[in-house]
């Protein structure tokens, strides 16, 4: 039997499973990427010799540092874009307004972390 045939007959089986495994899967992921995330620090700091050259070396590239997040912004903006041209017309028209509303507010939102970043940096000014 295949799993589809399983889980009509133990549908609350079925449902726990992908929960579980959901679970299973994003608890990895966490883990993977805090690791990566720890290691990619460690380098940077013995790199760079300490903390206060981290931050100096950040305050130094800062142009640079946006204009990578700003080509990261319009990559994610175009996945987005093509993603939303698969909706299906039917229910792309009845939830316009709930996307246009998030998209708005995810626009904000960059908006007010980049203005964070520059204003909130030691020597950031507007």
């Amino acid at each position: 039997m295949t799993d589809s045939q399983n889980a009509g007959i133990n549908p609350r089986r079925s449902i726990s499973r992908r929960v579980v495994r959901a679970t299973v899967v994003t608890v990895l992921c966490l883990i993977l990427l805090s690791t990566l995330l720890i290691l990619l620090n460690a380098v940077l700091f013995r790199v760079f010799g300490g903390v206060e050259a981290w931050q100096t070396w950040r305050i130094d590239h800062y142009w640079h540092l946006l204009a990578w997040r700003l080509t990261l912004y319009t990559g994610l903006a175009v996945a987005w874009f093509k993603l939303k041209t698969r909706l299906p017309g039917q229910e792309a028209k009845e939830k316009y307004k709930r996307l246009r509303r998030i998209e708005v507010l995810i626009v904000l939102l960059v908006l007010l972390i980049e203005l964070s970043k520059r204003v909130f940096q030691p020597g950031g000014e507007l």
